[in-house]
């Protein structure tokens, strides 16, 4: 597997250790820049944003921090940022646009945050996952909790005035599962309506909908609207029969890409902690592969471009492996051992937002590393890039060689490159045509004007030195 190396990224320091789901990438303040939320289990979170190493934003006592999710969480139109602790404490803050402008950067000065509303949930939760998962236009709070429990949540204001933010997140649905929670997402179903993704162990999972519509006592003529969950469908896919059917999993759906040559919203990532990485659609795994790593965290980005997203698994050991829908695959080694992972988009400078991965540590550092855009996963030859250059291929018209021949373009491309070997530029010392040696020997002008007409006639008096027929 080919290696990468990423070199631009930004060090912030954080102190203490931080759950797998306690960080996060959003717009927290709404400004369309995006910042970088994260939280440590001394209940200790900070927000930071551009290039400043130091948080902007800073909030205390937040009980043992678990999950960070940053959005709509309100259904107001604007991002809140909550803060679950794995005491049941949820924390939601909103941060406004006017305190940027008069906001200090010196590192003594941090902003202090308060949240506008606390409320005690069921204890444990360790995911969360913040989306319409009933197709009704607003958001739903998803937790997953140690104890095999799923539940939903939805905000209900209690005061109509725009001003007044009095509400609380009221109870939907529960659903209690045989096995362990890995993680939780979101996948269409062929007319649109989501699917929950919900991972188990041994590499499966279950998925179901929620459903909008009128139970059988209710009158819709009282405009009484709730919202049922369909019976859960087990997927066990067949490699999961060969796997410890105790091995933690990490699901993501809603990838988009293609199958059969179509465009597709629907494909599935599942990995592993005994280190397999699948594409999954429906109960049909359509490729899977093994490394040698502990995956903990799956995420997705488009690495090249071209529409498709790519799969990013992080290991505990930092090793990450970036995967196309192809299985054409890259990998990067972060030099620590990492407590969290995730990737997304960040605003560096502002105006702007880039892709990033960011690696929280355990030696009190975040890493962030931006300029991760990949030219392409295969490699592809020095012969292939060549021959898809059009001035490189009538340039070699003017060559008395066959471009059919590898072994004569391998030599040819050898001299413009490095010039002559050093026992033929030895023996052509004491040649007469002292230009024509000039011209071979000056490596600037052999890097610089490959296809000079100098070094084309050049090429053409001393033919026998490249080999050429």
């Amino acid at each position: 597997m080919r290696a990468v190396s990423f070199v631009s990224r930004l060090v912030f320091e954080f102190k203490g250790n931080v759950s797998k789901n306690a960080i996060c990438l959003g717009d927290a303040d709404n400004d369309n820049d995006y910042e970088l939320a994260i939280g440590n289990l001394h209940g200790d979170m900070a927000i930071f944003k551009g290039n400043h190493t130091h948080p902007f934003f800073e909030a205390h006592d937040l009980g043992m921090i678990m999950v960070i999710v940053i959005g709509d969480v309100l259904n107001e139109g604007k991002n809140s940022t909550i803060c679950i602790s794995g005491e049941g404490l949820c924390s939601i803050f909103e941060i406004k646009n006017e305190n940027l402008l008069v906001l200090p950067i010196l590192e003594n000065e941090r902003k202090n945050l308060q949240p506008f509303h606390v409320q005690r949930l069921p204890a444990n939760t360790k995911v969360a996952l913040l989306a319409d998962v009933d197709n009704d236009g607003e958001l739903e709070l998803v937790l997953g909790l140690t104890d095999h429990v799923l539940r939903t949540y939805r905000w209900v204001r209690i005061s109509q005035n725009t001003n007044d933010f009095s509400g609380k997140l009221v109870g939907l649905h529960k659903l209690e599962l045989a096995d362990q929670i890995g993680s939780i997402s979101l996948n269409p179903s062929t007319d649109g309506t989501p699917y929950i993704l919900v991972a188990q162990s041994g590499g499966t999972y279950i998925n179901f909908q929620c459903c909008v519509g009128y139970d059988d006592d209710e009158d819709p003529d009282n405009n009484s609207v709730g919202s049922k969950l369909t019976t859960p469908v087990h997927h066990p896919l067949a490699s999961s029969r060969m796997r410890n059917p105790g091995i933690s999993s990490e699901i993501l759906g809603n990838l988009h890409g293609s199958l059969h040559g179509k465009p597709c919203d629907s494909l599935i990532a599942v990995a592993t902690l005994d280190g397999t990485i699948m594409l999954v659609n429906g109960d049909e795994t359509l490729w899977s592969f093994q490394v040698d790593h502990q995956l903990f965290a799956i995420t997705k980005m488009d690495l090249t471009g071209d529409g498709d997203e790519d799969i990013i698994a992080c290991a505990w050991d930092g090793q990450t492996y970036m995967v196309n829908q192809r299985k054409q695959s890259v990998r990067f080694q972060f030099e620590e051992s990492v407590s969290a992972f995730t990737s997304g988009k960040y605003s560096v400078t502002p105006g702007s937002s880039v892709p990033v991965l960011i690696y929280a540590t355990f030696s009190d550092r975040v890493y962030l590393y931006y300029d991760i855009m990949l030219p392409s996963f295969p490699i592809h030859s020095f012969f292939e890039k060549m021959e898809q250059n059009p001035m490189a291929s009538e340039l070699l018209t003017q060559f008395p060689i066959d471009k059919e021949n590898k072994r004569d373009l391998a030599n040819l491309y050898k001299f413009c490159l490095y010039g002559f070997p050093a026992d033929l530029i030895k023996e052509d010392a004491g040649d007469t045509n002292e230009t024509s040696t000039a011209v071979f020997t000056n490596d600037e002008d052999l890097k610089w004007n490959v296809f000079h007409p100098d070094i084309l006639l050049a090429s053409r008096i001393n033919g026998n030195h490249l080999g050429l027929s």
